[in-house]
């Protein structure tokens, strides 16, 4: 068994519709801010301590405001730059740049109608903000409304045809309704317009993997290229060499990987089976799903494993504690079941 991971550049949102948002807070949230959260940061103590003092001096100021929620946002003190955003606004609402940034917020803290509501009034202000209109198509492809997704990711391309993320957001509509040849096409637009664009990447190649195209090998190793360390890179690289039992290059990425995430449980289990399977290197392959059970304690099938590589060399009993251990585990586990049945009854 080998462990496949997927990659989706979506927001981590979950679907609520808080249909209005107040913008209601008095001047107080001057000084009541002020004492909330201590900044460990000497750099961002004294940005506070600068926005603070102004703030005090300027208590009407729209910007003063909004500058200092970007930075508790950078902190993730998101309900002091929320309320900072509110009364950003309560005192200057003709800013889009103000409703992008409270979008961000929403999003973060799941208010995604909220969000969608933000992003629709910084359109309303600036009818060539394409940030806010590849945000609001993100949000209606993570709920399936692609004519929704698609209408502004044209919008954004109206504005300017070579905008990079605008592309991806069309290969990911098309990727979700399985219309592959599109996605491809408009991921490699994508890349065409941004060379470094990491995450169209791997998404050609998971798309070309999809099809045991070997394409798929360029396309991970540019991602490699742009992000040298990427863990998520190696261990798909990895997985279509698996795949297409080019079974050398697949232990010379795991390897890799390992060298970047010692602690990479499904590279270490993957090694083990092809080390078992392929290679019968069984004291390898033990080091290996050692290893993986060593990061995950309830690992089933790495202890399975481990428990036919002991079996094969003869340490029948020490297979038997490993084949107990999946039982443990699973109950329903067979395979398990019936190789400990086995040694039982010899």
């Amino acid at each position: 068994m080998k462990i496949k991971l997927s990659f989706y550049y979506l927001f981590p949102i979950l679907l609520s519709i808080n249909l209005l948002f107040s913008c209601g807070r008095d001047n107080t949230i001057v000084e009541n801010n002020n004492k909330k959260k201590d900044t460990t940061n000497t750099k961002a103590s004294d940005e506070f301590k600068l926005l603070n003092s102004q703030l005090i001096s300027d208590p009407n100021n729209a910007e003063l405001y909004y500058s200092r929620a970007k930075l508790y946002f950078k902190k993730k003190y998101y309900d002091e730059s929320l309320a900072d955003m509110k009364q950003a606004l309560k005192i200057d609402s003709s800013k889009a740049s103000y409703y992008l940034t409270l979008s961000d917020l929403y999003f973060i803290t799941n208010k995604t109608g909220n969000a969608k509501i933000a992003l629709e009034k910084c359109i309303l202000l600036d009818d060539k903000n394409t940030d806010a209109m590849l945000k609001l198509a993100e949000l209606f492809l993570y709920v399936r409304k692609h004519e929704q997704s698609m209408k502004y990711i044209n919008m954004a391309l109206k504005v300017n045809q070579y905008n990079a993320k605008a592309y991806f957001m069309k290969g990911m509509n098309y990727k979700e309704l399985k219309d592959t040849a599109k996605a491809i096409s408009s991921m490699q637009t994508a890349v065409e317009q941004d060379q470094q664009y990491y995450n169209a990447y791997i998404q050609l190649g998971l798309l070309c993997a999809n099809k045991r195209n070997p394409l798929a090998i360029q396309y991970y190793k540019n991602a490699i290229r742009i992000q040298a360390n990427s863990a998520e890179a190696w261990y798909n690289l990895g997985i279509y060499y698996q795949d297409i039992q080019d079974w050398d290059n697949a232990i010379k990425t795991y390897t890799s990987l390992l060298q970047i995430d010692a602690h990479n449980k499904n590279a270490n289990y993957n090694m083990g089976v092809i080390n078992l399977l392929n290679f019968k290197k069984y004291d390898i392959a033990i080091n290996h799903f050692s290893n993986a059970i060593k990061m995950e304690p309830n690992y089933v099938q790495a202890y399975y494993g481990r428990a036919i590589c002991l079996q094969s060399k003869g340490n029948v009993k020490a297979a038997a504690v490993d084949f107990q251990k999946c039982l443990d585990i699973n109950p329903k586990f067979e395979n398990a079941e019936i190789a400990l049945k086995a040694i039982n009854n010899k």
